[in-house]
């Protein structure tokens, strides 16, 4: 009976320790093709606060987390980056830090509470934006109180994209820098797309560059603020 106990104390030990998967990927490479999958609750990728990296030229990288309450932080460093990144269920958060040219982004939540922040340090508030060039951002957030929030600096040829469907979403856009002066795109270009009610978007893009952002909303009570600036002055960021 005592060894019955004692057996099914540590398969309930085990179930316990198992339930959170904690991942940590630091690929250095010149090509290749890498897909992460994590599927269930309180799933977590990076470490103790070190975010997971990818120092590559010319790599293919798919990241999918499913269920709720995970986390992932990750640093991309690096040019012609080919990234699609998956999250679905609720409260999860994202952070990536991002530096580098020529990539092409496709990010996706479907969810509710789900939080997004995108900038070169993982910190909110921080005026460290990420140095992303030429490249193609493209954003589909599909539900409810979502927090999304984008900092990029310097960001000459760059294309940000992004799709909400749903209510009660809030997201804070900041371009900033002057990489070449005034000629036609090579400045901040964004489009933005918001169905739903009592959604919050807040712009801001500033610089001498040629600067353009296209918004379309169809719902009620929504709250828009968009900010064109020629100041040199880098403001803070998301």
């Amino acid at each position: 009976m005592k060894t019955s106990l004692l057996a099914l104390i540590l398969s309930l030990l085990n179930i316990t320790c198992y339930s959170q998967n904690i991942l940590y990927v630091n690929q250095i490479s010149s090509a290749g093709t890498t897909t992460l999958v994590q599927t269930g609750t309180s799933n977590k990728i990076g470490s103790s606060g070190t975010p997971s990296e990818i120092t590559s030229e010319n790599v293919d990288f798919e990241l999918r987390q499913v269920g709720n309450s995970n986390e992932s932080d990750f640093s991309f460093i690096g040019n012609n980056l080919t990234l699609l990144s998956l999250t679905t269920g609720d409260s999860n958060i994202s952070k990536m830090y991002m530096t580098g040219a020529s990539n092409n982004i496709d990010l996706a939540f479907t969810g509710n509470s789900n939080n997004f922040l995108l900038n070169k340090t993982g910190i909110t508030g921080s005026t460290v934006k990420s140095n992303a060039i030429s490249s193609n951002i493209d954003f589909i957030v599909t539900g409810n109180t979502n927090l999304l929030k984008f900092g990029i600096d310097d960001g000459k040829y760059n294309t940000l994209n992004y799709n909400i469907l749903g209510s009660t979403n809030t997201v804070t856009s900041k371009q900033v820098g002057n990489p070449s002066g005034q000629s036609a795109g090579t400045g901040h270009e964004q489009t933005v797309t918001i169905t739903g009610s009592t959604n919050t978007l807040d712009i801001l893009q500033a610089g001498i560059e040629k600067q353009t952002a296209v918004i379309n909303l169809t719902g009620s009570s929504n709250t828009v603020s968009v900010q064109q600036t020629t100041a040199a002055a880098v403001p803070a960021g998301p």
